[in-house]
């Protein structure tokens, strides 16, 4: 079974717990989270169509969805 989305607030970058500061590591929230995810079309917000070379993901508002352009 698949981990749920991290919350909304959850923060990208670890912190040191002594200084507050970022690490430059991923939080162990979305490492988790993203560790269970292969190709970027199992991500629930990602268009399953293929891209082709030179195309980047945009976000599309009408669909939701991260689709490649």
């Amino acid at each position: 079974m698949s981990k749920p989305f991290p919350p909304v607030d959850a923060p990208l970058l670890a912190t040191n717990p002594q200084t507050g500061q970022p690490t430059g590591m991923m939080s162990q929230i979305w490492y988790d989270y993203f560790s269970q995810h292969h190709k970027l079309a199992q991500l629930p917000d990602v268009s399953t169509t293929a891209p082709t070379n030179n195309q980047v993901l945009t976000f599309k508002t009408a669909t939701g969805l991260w689709t490649p352009v």
